[in-house]
C-alpha cells in the first residue's frame, strides 16, 4: 500500500461531519493508502482514542461509513446541531410566519428572496421520480413544465440520500459525476440530509451554485431553508 494525499472533496466532507458534532477537525487524523496494483483503497481515521479503517473504491465513498460510525458513537460523540446564528434564526422565524399566513408557496417565495437563484422549490419523492410540490420563480412563470417531474436517477439528491452528505465544488470536473446528465450544468452542489428529531430521514436540502435552481427533494412533506 502506498500513502497518498486525501482528495480535497473527501477532506471537506470529513470536516463537515466533524463540525456537525461540534468537534475540531484538527483533533482527528486521516491517512489514505492505495494498493500498488490499483483497486480498493483504505482510509485510516484516528481520533478521540479510537481508530478504524475504511475501504472504498470511489472518492468520498468511505465518508458515509464514517458518518454512520459517528451516529453509533464509535468515536465517543454524536453529531448535534448547534444553535443557528441570529440572522438565520430570524430567517427561520420569518419562514414560520409565512407558512402560517401564506402557506408553503409564501414561505418559498420568501426564501427565494434570500438567494440569487431563479427557483426555490420542494419536491416529493415518488418511487423513481421527484415530483414538484411547490415552486417559487423569480421570473414569475406560472407553469414550468420541465421542472414538474425529475427522475431521481438524474438528480444529485440520490447521492445525498445514499451517502448522508454529498459535496462537489465543481460538477464538471468531479470524477464521480462523469456521464451524469447535470455534470457541468450545476457549478457546485452541497446536499445534506434533513431529519426529524428522532433521526428519521425526511429528505435532502440541496443549495446549488447555478442560475438554474435551488431546491429540495423530500420523501415527506416539509419546508426547506436554503443556505
Amino acid at each position: 500500500m502506498i500513502p497518498v494525499d486525501v482528495a480535497p472533496v473527501e477532506a471537506h466532507q470529513f470536516r463537515l461531519l466533524l463540525r456537525r458534532g461540534g468537534v475540531d477537525p484538527e483533533s482527528f487524523k486521516l491517512r489514505k493508502l492505495v494498493p500498488r496494483d490499483g483497486g480498493r483503497y483504505k482510509v485510516r481515521v484516528v481520533g478521540r482514542g479510537a481508530a478504524t479503517v475504511y475501504e472504498a473504491e470511489a472518492p468520498g465513498e468511505w465518508t458515509s461509513m464514517f458518518a454512520a460510525d459517528l451516529e453509533r458513537g464509535l468515536f465517543g460523540l454524536r453529531p448535534s446541531t448547534p444553535p443557528p446564528p441570529p440572522t438565520v434564526a430570524e430567517a427561520l422565524r420569518r419562514v414560520e410566519v409565512e407558512l402560517a399566513e401564506r402557506g408553503l408557496l409564501g414561505a418559498l417565495r420568501y426564501l427565494n428572496t434570500r438567494v440569487p437563484h431563479r427557483f426555490t422549490g420542494v419536491y416529493r419523492l415518488d418511487g423513481p421520480m421527484m415530483r414538484m410540490v411547490s415552486l417559487a420563480d423569480k421570473h414569475l412563470h406560472l407553469d414550468p413544465l420541465d421542472l414538474k417531474v425529475v427522475p431521481l436517477k438524474d438528480s444529485f439528491c440520490q447521492f445525498t440520500l445514499r451517502d448522508s452528505l454529498f459535496v462537489t465544488p465543481n460538477t464538471g470536473t468531479d470524477e464521480r459525476l462523469v456521464g451524469h446528465p447535470y455534470s457541468g450544468v450545476l457549478n457546485s452542489y452541497i446536499g445534506v440530509p434533513v431529519a426529524s428529531g428522532p433521526g428519521k430521514l425526511l429528505g435532502t436540502s440541496t443549495p446549488t451554485r447555478s442560475a438554474m435552481t435551488n431546491s429540495c427533494c423530500w420523501n415527506g412533506w416539509g419546508t426547506c431553508c436554503p443556505a
